[in-house]
């Protein structure tokens, strides 16, 4: 109860970031499950070229660790991963390659610049995201990274950072746009269930929100007592920003704030072994609408994130079609099921003559088996079939790669560098 107020800042930056996952996944057609061909191993223990990207050539390893890095990030869901998937996955990893590349010599291009005090402190606010120091050193551990490794990463996640800020900064809105977008959704996006607006704060230590509560109970201000104890805070809302919880979801250890009283802080709740919450009711909600004043802040955020995304995503598409890349191996790769043409009406052997006004078939936006890839940017977009290679022949058997990016979640944080070899 309660859980979805907490954010899970550990590991959170410690993981190698992978650009595209979510869109190649549609744009190249994953799929869970199925039975393997054996396309998905890697090929025994021998390493050799199969891309060059801007020049760079890439090994069979680099591309194999990369996938394998997409399929942990996954989760729980990298069960549904199948050897059937592999040959997507590679050129999603392929992508990934490309358009890191083009960041790169964009972010140079731009003289943009990044201090060591702003790595310093991004480091130090991921090391105070862990309970412990040791807890931190695991974490680095297994994710493959030492101290000199990390600072790099972080110093091209933010130099990254900054150039998308310079994407999207001319993006605004307006409070007659605001209103107009309130006013058309306001019927069932911004109904309000009976409830209570509250300040929560979740802890990891149960000694913290005990010293938290007192302290509150006492007479200090929510937010100073939250700033003293940020090191051991899961989650916490500012005073002035209270959240609405509706009746229903005080159930099970929470169902005793739907009696505590307005305005007095609560006892420490135990939700977890690692999640303890205190709470303040500010105020008893009615069902209703939610007016203008209490939701423009968040339909600002809305709007504009809107705005982000679609010039986030026309960026990194012309960066992927700026990259040269050349498949070396398409066998490991994903290559688009072949689109049968439609039978014309006249032919040969009918002798039938086709009426001059006959319209031809038109092409479908969407290949077999693959689904567009969100609703930001091109939302019919699908890849480009790249063109077969001829067995037999060394030169031909190369070919330009002409897979189009597909757009990146708005969410996600800056791909962090690429791994060495």
């Amino acid at each position: 109860m309660m859980r979805y107020l907490r954010k899970n800042v550990r590991s959170i930056m410690l993981i190698i970031v992978v650009l595209f996952v979510v869109s190649c996944f549609a744009g190249y057609g994953i799929r869970g499950g199925g039975g393997a061909d054996g396309s998905g191993a890697s090929d025994g223990a021998r390493d050799y070229e199969v891309a060059v990207v801007n020049g760079e050539r890439i090994m069979r390893s680099r591309i194999e660790a990369d996938m394998f890095q997409m399929i942990q990030s996954l989760g729980a869901q990298a069960a549904t991963i199948s050897d059937d998937d592999y040959p997507s996955l590679r050129s999603a990893a392929l992508d990934q390659m490309a358009v890191a590349s083009e960041l790169d010599k964009e972010v140079a291009a731009r003289n943009i610049a990044v201090t060591d005090d702003e790595v310093n402190g991004a480091i130090a606010e991921i090391q105070a995201s862990f309970p412990t120091r040791e807890i931190y050193m695991q974490e680095m551990t297994r994710a493959g990274l030492d101290e000199k490794k990390l600072g790099e990463t972080v110093r091209t996640q933010i130099s990254r950072q900054k150039l998308f800020d310079q994407v999207v900064s001319p993006v605004s809105t307006d409070v007659g746009e605001l209103n107009t977008f309130y006013d058309m959704m306001k019927a069932y996006a911004f109904q309000k269930p009976e409830g209570f607006k509250m300040n929560l704060a979740n802890f990891t230590k149960m000694e913290s929100a005990e010293r938290a509560r007192s302290e509150i109970a006492g007479g200090k201000p929510w937010d100073e007592v939250m700033e003293s104890v940020s090191s051991d805070i899961l989650n916490q809302t500012p005073y002035d920003s209270p959240v609405l919880i509706a009746l229903d979801q005080l159930v099970g250890d929470a169902e005793s704030l739907k009696d505590l009283p307005l305005n007095e802080i609560s006892g420490v709740t135990s939700l977890t072994s690692d999640d303890f919450m205190i709470a303040i009711k500010r105020s008893k909600e009615e069902v209703g609408t939610a007016t203008f004043d209490e939701v423009s802040a968040d339909l600002e955020q809305m709007i504009l994130g809107q705005k982000r995304q679609g010039l986030q995503s026309q960026f990194l598409q012309e960066l992927r079609s700026r990259a040269q890349v050349e498949i070396l191996d398409d066998s490991i790769f994903y290559k688009p099921e072949p689109i049968e043409p439609d039978p014309v009406s006249g032919d040969e052997t009918s002798g039938d003559i086709a009426s001059p006004d006959t319209t031809p078939a038109e092409v479908p936006s969407e290949q077999p088996g693959i689904a567009p890839a969100g609703d930001a940017a091109s939302p019919d977009a699908a890849p480009a079939a790249p063109p077969e290679a001829k067995s037999g022949d060394s030169s031909s058997g190369r070919r330009a790669a002409t897979i189009s990016p597909e757009e990146m979640d708005p969410d996600a944080p800056v791909v962090s560098e690429d791994r060495e070899d």
